[in-house]
């Protein structure tokens, strides 16, 4: 949660923005950025 706070920053956004934000909203934010990729069969995410 930290670097996406960071990350945030970053991009322009004031801390105190980023605060107030609710917390259910930055908890869907860092699940999208950790979403694992999704590949066709089971044997192609193995690297097969």
């Amino acid at each position: 949660m930290d670097k996406l706070i960071l990350d945030l920053m970053k991009d322009g956004k004031d801390i105190n923005e980023i605060l107030n934000m609710p917390f259910h909203f930055m908890l869907e934010l860092l699940a999208e950025r950790n979403k694992p990729k999704e590949t066709k069969s089971l044997i192609a995410a193995f690297g097969g």
